[in-house]
């Protein structure tokens, strides 16, 4: 067993019973359904009946009517307007969608997404200047400018509207331009605050067009956008990202855009069924990399492309830096992994601090991500150049990351994110002080028992519950993502038969059986223990997501390994 397994409480049986009367529901799933606070067959029809008609009124964002008064403007002046994005999926996604919507309403529009090793992260000055030589009447951010008070000062003074569009957490100070748009902001009375990026730019859209006159399904077209942004950011998968989500991967799995069937294409998952998981793990870092590695407008240009060969020549620049992001991801772990070892070991470390010179800005954050997963502990990479730091921070479930860096704001030149991740620029000499603060800090809020890994259970059930009628429920529940995760089950002393094979990088494939039901299993990263596994003869308690698989044309119900206790 890997990790300590915490069963969920489960709710009142009275409650359960209601509920499943009700909806004619399984019982574990009725309890599925408390815990997302849906508890009446309202609620349960309209989770698991995703429909275009819940999304919220645009209207309702905080200075919606101001930004699209002004696009309105800028539109009929034939007025020059620039689309500022960030270099990840989700400020890629959207620079695509309001470049190619405002196009199509006949806009004069260009984007510009910054460099992340030259320029860095957001809005920049060196941005603004290029607006200006090139005579930009309106600058539209996406997923950044939030924080950029300076910048922004500085494009007024120009003579440049702004309009923010962003979904990361504020600052005490607002920025002071014609309209900013993020329901997170304090006054802002939209209904839901977990928009990603592209998800607050179709807001923009979605607006716009319904104030010109045109209908909802004009833009049926951006929801694989929205998708594929929403579901990278890993923001939360309830209320309307998940009908964003849910109506995005329909259009990818039914009509393609150019730009994603060449990458379905390059990366082999034409002809599978697109869900949140592929996006995550294979579609995102695609287009994440040549964010990391040379310039995400590549991307942009991928997505909006008319021409389908164009896409395909693309999409293989894509697949070319991803290798070498993947195997400059792989050195810097190794790396990371040596420091990090030293550190728990010299300073019994409860977060994790580690820099170095040379290491490539553009995969910190996901070397940070797997240094976190692996010692289960908040963790901090900080590439080195020239003396100053730019750093990636992600943490754990009991963490606070954002408010713990803003508690030592005084030591970094710049930071910006949320709970679990952010993103900082520091000088190299206040390195120790950034560590010593946050151990401090970590000695308080973490405890011993919070550094062992825990896998959260939803329930035990017995194997012959697995029936199609389950599935058919369960399969319902997506898509699947933070606030609505796949649930794990563990069902015990089920017996492994016939061979135990390892396939693929480090994998274990088997088959699993109890009361004479019969289940594949794959077992992810659990080679090493293969040898202790005794087919006909090994019982194992297994903890596991359920999932299809589709192999030569046939699917199949398995269950995907999380953990395994060897019984005997």
């Amino acid at each position: 067993m890997f990790f300590q397994w915490i069963f969920k409480k489960p709710a009142s049986s009275e409650n359960i019973l209601s509920l499943q009367k009700k909806t004619d529901i399984n019982p574990v799933l009725a309890q599925l359904l408390f815990e997302r606070n849906i508890d009446s067959p309202e609620k349960v029809n309209e989770f698991l009946h995703p429909d275009l008609e819940h999304l919220h009124d645009p209207y309702l964002m905080h200075n919606m009517k101001e930004a699209v008064s002004r696009i309105t403007t800028a539109l009929r002046d034939g007025e020059n307007i620039l689309i500022y994005g960030d270099y990840d999926v989700d400020g890629i996604t959207g620079v695509s969608l309001l470049y190619e919507a405002i196009f199509k309403l006949g806009g004069k529009v260009s984007f510009y997404i910054p460099n992340r090793i030259t320029d860095g992260y957001g809005l920049s000055l060196k941005g603004v200047h290029l607006a200006e030589k090139n005579n930009v009447n309106l600058i539209i951010t996406v997923d950044c400018g939030i924080t950029a008070i300076e910048e922004i000062e500085f494009a007024k003074s120009k003579g440049i509207d702004i309009i923010v569009s962003d979904h990361h957490e504020p600052a005490d100070q607002i920025p002071d331009c014609h309209a900013v748009l993020d329901p997170k902001l304090k006054d802002c009375p939209y209904p839901f605050k977990e928009l990603a990026g592209v998800g607050v730019a179709f807001k923009l859209m979605q607006a716009l067009y319904d104030s010109l006159g045109y209908d909802l399904s004009d833009l049926m077209q951006f929801l694989d956008l929205v998708a594929i942004g929403t579901a990278a950011d890993i923001v939360t998968m309830l209320d309307e990202n998940r009908v964003l989500v849910k109506f995005g991967l329909e259009r990818i799995n039914t009509k393609p855009r150019n730009g994603i069937f060449a990458l379905l294409e390059s990366s082999s998952l034409l002809g599978r069924e697109l869900d949140v998981s592929l996006i995550v793990f294979v579609l995102a870092p695609r287009i994440n990399a040549v964010g990391r590695m040379s310039n995400a407008k590549k991307a942009v240009h991928l997505l909006t492309s008319s021409s389908l060969q164009q896409s395909r020549n693309i999409a293989r620049v894509l697949e070319t830096e991803n290798k070498m992001r993947r195997n400059i991801d792989e050195t810097t772990c190794r790396e990371a992994i040596v420091l990090a070892k030293e550190q728990i070991e010299r300073d019994d470390a409860k977060i994790l601090v580690l820099a170095k010179e040379g290491w490539h800005p553009g995969v910190i954050g996901i070397v940070a991500s797997r240094i976190m997963e692996k010692f289960n502990r908040p963790s901090i990479l900080i590439s080195l150049r020239d003396g100053v730091g730019k750093g990636s921070a992600r943490s754990t479930s009991n963490f606070d990351i954002y408010s713990a860096l803003k508690g030592v704001e005084n030591v970094l030149d710049s930071f910006g994110g949320h709970k679990y991740a952010a993103g900082l620029t520091i000088q190299g000499e206040n390195i120790q002080k950034l560590r010593k603060h946050m151990q401090k800090l970590t000695d308080r809020a973490i405890s011993n028992e919070d550094l062992v890994p825990t896998l959260e259970i939803q329930s035990e059930i017995f194997l012959k519950e697995l029936d199609a009628s389950f599935f058919k429920w369960l399969k319902m529940f997506a898509p699947y993502g933070p606030q609505n995760m796949r649930p794990v089950f563990v069902s015990r002393d089920v017996e492994v038969v016939g061979d135990v094979n390892v396939v693929g990088n480090n994998h274990l494939k088997f088959k699993v059986k109890s009361d004479g039901i019969v289940i594949d299993a794959i077992a992810f990263n659990f080679a090493e223990v293969r040898d202790k596994m005794k087919p006909s003869r090994q019982h194992i308690d297994a903890a596991y997501v359920i999932e299809e698989n589709t192999w030569n044309g046939r699917t199949t119900i398995q269950m995907r390994i999380k953990d395994i206790n060897l019984v005997s």
